[in-house]
């Protein structure tokens, strides 16, 4: 993939070299660099399914990551891709912005292991069963997945849909057109919803101006 020559991005700046300005809407960032998380509300059935579900507008997220000057964000959407983060965040309703409150897991080692998984991604189709296997991926799963690998870390505790609002009727209308009924609804499948990232303890807010 042309946006994801990993290896080499990390050999060049394997300690997170390069920063950028960003501004657009939402808060102004001072910075963002490799292994910040973003997230957004993209809107539509399931963007609406998720605010629902969740009680949150995040309802989308991705992995930042510079080559060659430029900010890319790898996604987990149809199928999972990178994209600049200036298109990434033209798209949004809402932008946030969170990176690891304690840097030192994020090594050269580290970002070079997580980030080759990631690349391993690139084309999987996205999972709208939202399964915690590795034959598709959503987009929380993709961020999860990708910070446990590089860190061992777990960012937030996997849930079960039982843990989410179920009973909304744009959740419903969702869960209907891919399970037939809520009652389908695997109970103990893992679940992670951008929210549940995003309220991680272990993160904190990119510094704003």
């Amino acid at each position: 993939m042309k946006h994801l020559l990993i290896i080499s991005l990390l050999l060049s700046n394997l300690a997170f070299a390069g920063w950028f300005s960003f501004k657009k809407n939402g808060p102004d960032y001072e910075t963002l660099q490799t292994g910040d998380i973003v997230f957004q509300d993209t809107g539509g059935p399931q963007g609406a399914a998720v605010e629902a579900a969740t009680g949150s507008n995040f309802t989308h997220c991705g992995i930042v990551f510079e080559e060659e000057g430029t900010l890319y964000v790898l996604e987990a959407v149809q199928p999972v891709q990178t994209v600049t983060l200036k298109s990434f965040r033209k798209r949004s309703k809402v932008f946030h912005a969170r990176r690891l409150k304690d840097p030192a897991p994020l090594t050269p080692a580290a970002l070079k292991k997580g980030l080759a998984w990631g690349q391993k991604q690139i084309g999987k189709d996205y999972d709208l069963l939202f399964k915690w296997d590795n034959q598709t991926i959503y987009c929380s799963e993709l961020v999860w997945k990708l910070y446990e690998e590089a860190t061992g870390q777990k960012l937030c505790k996997p849930k079960t849909f039982r843990s989410y609002f179920l009973e909304k009727p744009a959740v419903r209308s969702v869960i209907e057109q891919r399970y037939g009924r809520v009652d389908n609804l695997p109970e103990k499948e893992l679940v992670v919803a951008p929210s549940d990232l995003a309220t991680s303890p272990l993160l904190i807010e990119v510094p704003t101006r």
